[in-house]
């Protein structure tokens, strides 16, 4: 067990400051991560008991900028990586009607519940896609500030590693007295209770320090940030790790399946693939699916990637993933599976709008940025989600 008191690699204490602080004025530092407080023993849990709120930053339409968002020079910085997810099993295809959407703000989506609407004649995985893989990697997140319970999602990026919002784990700009505690993740969460795998206790969350001391690149204190990311630690029970149970996703960074498109006018999109649990749908209880054509957003040291959602509070920190589903086998004289065919999580639900009804969301950008300006963080990846995986990975190498 991790002793939380005891940090490795490039994490610094308490008092470490950020290596690159907004404004001219900025010293020139080691960027770090900061860890916070440890998981209760390794056991399956149940999901707390009543309910449970929600916690989303929120922007105003303003600071969704379609102009700026549109600009031939939104390409991303860097080369685009990847590293491996777990399972790859073919799975049926998905219905032929797929419905579209948009909100007051146009961005088209399509969101829908996870579970089959009608079973078919066979109770296999294929017709339950919530506790089949790859959906089942996503669950609820709960956790406490102060005595009151809140809830967010999450998703394993390892077979004990958790990737959600930095939010879900931390008040912006608090230092040590911003951790939440009482971590318990619910994988493929369907009822009250939980679901068929149970509910683990989770906990060593860790952050970057920029978004830890409040130094973070955002446009406003906490909301549509660069590093608005977090990891957490799973403790195996009975020496089973919950990612041996469920599986786990892999993750991108620097663009990732992003292109930008000679006949968008250069506009780098990419196809997302949204879950979470939002609590105005299916009581929270049950997973949703968004899908959207996102938008990379950079503007000065901001980078961010959006989408088109109908998603609310309770959806933070759940997985922004390309590729989503398992491969199919395909005739290769026919046909291709195209360039950066992987399923990874290259985001995770950060912000939402403040008007009811816009119905966009958006992501801290997996990869580079001014605070995580590495190319590589050892083996795990560049940017901010590498940094992350590196300090995490080093600290508890059995959950990786």
């Amino acid at each position: 067990m991790i002793d939380a008191r005891h940090t490795l690699g490039p994490v610094l204490g308490a008092a470490a400051s950020l290596a690159f602080l907004l404004g001219s004025t900025a010293m020139a530092q080691t960027p770090t991560t900061m860890q916070g407080p440890a998981a209760a023993e390794g056991k399956v849990v149940s999901a707390p008991a009543g309910a449970a709120a929600t916690k989303m930053p929120l922007a105003g339409p303003q600071q969704f900028r379609d102009a700026e968002q549109l600009a031939p020079k939104s390409v991303p910085d860097g080369t685009p990586g990847f590293s491996g997810d777990m399972f790859r099993t073919r799975s049926e295809a998905s219905s032929l009607e797929e419905p579209m959407a948009f909100g007051s703000s146009t961005a088209p989506y399509t969101t829908r519940r996870v579970a089959v609407q009608v079973l078919g004649n066979s109770t296999s995985a294929l017709n339950t896609p919530v506790t089949s893989y790859p959906f089942r990697a996503t669950g609820k997140l709960y956790f406490k500030i102060g005595t009151s319970t809140y809830v967010c999602s999450a998703s394993l990026v390892k077979k004990g590693v958790l990737v959600t919002a930095a939010h879900c784990v931390h008040e912006f700009g608090k230092s040590a007295s911003g951790w939440h505690t009482n971590f318990v993740f619910c994988p493929a969460n369907t009822t009250s209770s939980g679901g068929v795998y149970g509910c683990y206790n989770a906990g060593w969350p860790r952050i970057l320090t920029a978004y830890y001391n409040g130094s973070d690149t955002c446009t406003q204190s906490g909301v549509v940030c660069n590093n608005d990311v977090a990891t957490l630690l799973v403790p195996p029970v009975s020496g089973v790790y919950a990612g041996s149970r469920v599986g786990w996703y892999g993750y991108g960074w620097n663009g990732y399946s992003y292109r930008a498109s000679s006949f968008l006018g250069n506009v780098t999109t990419v196809q997302i693939s949204q879950l979470g649990y939002p609590a105005a749908f299916d009581s929270g209880y049950q997973m949703q699916r968004t899908d959207a054509v996102g938008w990379y957003y950079a503007s000065g040291y901001l980078k961010n990637t959006q989408i088109g959602s109908a998603q609310t509070g309770g959806s933070s920190g759940g997985p922004w993933l390309v590729n989503l589903g398992t491969w199919p086998s395909i005739d290769t004289t026919r046909a291709s599976h195209g360039s950066a065919p992987n399923m990874a999580v290259v985001g995770v639900t950060s912000y939402g709008s403040t008007t009811v009804g816009y119905n966009r969301q958006g992501s801290s950008f997996f990869g580079q940025n001014k605070e995580a300006p590495n190319s590589a963080y050892g083996t795990y990846g560049a940017g901010n989600i590498g940094m992350l995986m590196q300090a995490t990975c080093t600290a508890s190498p059995a959950s990786c």
